[in-house]
């Protein structure tokens, strides 16, 4: 007898991204096809697109394992992403991109490190990953980004919006993240000890243009700014 399947859902926040969503689907469910260990669902979450991508997704449910939230406004990627967490009945959860940046042939890699790991995720740093046409600013904010969460998790891309985990590593967590860095959150609040990172092809967006904006970053710097603080004083108190 094999291992018992690994109940996935897949969560994916979205905000006009109606060209995009029908093929994330297929995609993401040809990706995972080839193998029956895996039982994965799509949870798309939209933030009342005015395109219509909430009821592109819902056209989806004919074809694939797929279920929508339809929230009143847009609340936001992390909020986004918490609400697809709490709607998910399964063990296993992740986060994907929707306007296909974050390259599905990895799910399969990404998943099935959840046998052997807490936490699994997309690296954008592993020296056999790529990123298509990266404007040099927002690499710059990214890498200067990345450095400074490093020093908080040790792992190599822990502002990566692509990730798997176990649902016991967010046991007793309360998630507050607005923005759109709640893997970072997510690794420092935790419960989890072993992860494993992927390397990926970072794909250029094809149908829509980036969500992030002077907000955003001002949001992930208050971020970082507290989990330094708070890390500060768990040393100090420890010692």
């Amino acid at each position: 007898m094999g291992e018992t399947p690994l109940r996935v859902s897949l969560i994916t926040p979205t905000y006009n991204e109606r060209p995009n969503i029908s093929l994330l689907a297929e995609e993401v469910f040809a990706a995972v096809e080839p193998y029956p260990e895996i039982d994965l669902e799509l949870i798309v979450v939209d933030d009342n697109s005015p395109d219509g991508t909430g009821e592109e997704a819902e056209r989806l449910g004919d074809r694939y394992p797929v279920q929508v939230v339809h929230r009143p406004g847009k609340l936001g990627l992390g909020s986004a992403v918490m609400e697809g967490f709490r709607r998910s009945d399964r063990d296993c959860l992740g986060v994907i991109d929707a306007d296909l940046s974050h390259d599905p042939s990895v799910l399969p890699g990404l998943i099935l490190g959840l046998r052997e790991h807490d936490v699994a995720l997309g690296s954008r740093y592993n020296p056999e990953s790529r990123v298509e046409r990266w404007p040099w600013y927002r690499k710059l904010i990214s890498q200067a980004g990345v450095l400074a969460a490093r020093q908080l998790t040790g792992v190599q891309d822990p502002l990566s919006g692509y990730f798997f985990l176990h649902r016991r590593v967010l046991h007793g967590v309360t998630l507050t993240s607005p923005g759109y860095k709640i893997l970072l959150e997510i690794l420092v609040k935790g419960t989890w000890s072993t992860f494993i990172e992927v390397p990926y092809v970072f794909r250029n967006r094809q149908y829509s243009t980036s969500k992030l904006n002077l907000k955003e970053y001002y949001l992930f710097s208050k971020q970082l700014l507290v989990f330094s603080l708070t890390r500060s004083k768990e040393k100090t108190s420890g010692s």
